[in-house]
């Protein structure tokens, strides 16, 4: 069986704002039909690579490949990518389908077309008895999944997600994280993920990255990362761990 195409190479990508470096070097492969979780602690500089993706920052240095070719430079709106925001964003005044279907308007695509795909990822995401409500009479988890059909809609190749479910009450979190799994799965388009809950990662990625200080500590499966941690500080932020003082020798480790 071949190995998973690659589709965003990120290469020895740095960013500066004055004198302080929020993202320090960091080089990753993102696989294509990849559930990828950019995993940290606050200020470890996830959101800014999330946001160099998305071409609303631009990197001091390094290149970001879409499909072998350097997006780094070019213009949000000329990337076949999308980004879901935690606040969701959306239109107060639009239905529900008015929401979804806004971004294929402003691309001028014909109106069969338009009610075609709107219609179809209302249905995967289960919206469409809410097609003519607001924003206003949904509960979070369904303004969430109009956030998310409004971003799927449009078939970018690259979906990023900032910390989508920070909004949402834990029960309803945990059932949403499984529903994002689920329909990354149906419709078969890379996810990034910026989270800073282990748990979230843990449930829903492929494949991780662990960021501190700018920095990449460790990328690999959520199981190899919580088994197998880089350091004291990966083994401490992914879960509960138990760290038992000791020092190493020829008869093995002495407590």
């Amino acid at each position: 069986m071949s190995a998973p195409r690659t589709l965003l190479a990120i290469d020895k990508v740095s960013k500066n704002f004055g004198r302080v470096t929020a993202v320090d070097g960091i080089s990753l492969d993102i696989r294509e039909n990849e559930f990828f979780a950019l995993l940290g602690p606050s200020g470890c500089g996830k959101t800014t690579l999330l946001r160099m993706l998305a071409g609303f920052e631009t990197p001091n240095h390094g290149r970001i490949l879409l499909d072998g070719g350097d997006i780094a430079r070019t213009p949000p709106n000329k990337r076949p990518v999308n980004l879901m925001f935690q606040s969701y964003a959306l239109f107060p005044h639009m239905s529900v389908r008015a929401n979804v279907s806004y971004g294929l308007e402003m691309e001028r695509l014909p109106a069969k077309e338009i009610r075609s795909r709107v219609d179809a990822i209302l249905a995967t995401t289960e919206l469409v008895a809410f097609a003519d409500r607001k924003p206003e009479q949904l509960s979070g988890g369904q303004k969430q999944r109009v956030a998310l059909a409004r971003a799927l809609v449009k078939r970018p190749r690259l979906l990023l997600l900032d910390e989508p479910l920070g909004a949402l009450d834990k029960k309803l979190r945990g059932a949403m994280q499984l529903e994002l799994k689920r329909l990354q799965h149906e419709v078969g388009i890379t996810f990034v993920i910026v989270t800073h809950d282990q748990e979230e990662s843990l449930v829903m990625a492929d494949r991780m990255a662990v960021l501190r200080d700018g920095k990449l500590l460790q990328c690999d499966t959520p199981h190899a990362v919580y088994e197998h941690p880089a350091d004291r500080f990966v083994a401490d932020f992914i879960g509960v761990m138990n760290f038992v003082p000791g020092k190493a020798t020829a008869d093995g480790v002495m407590a």
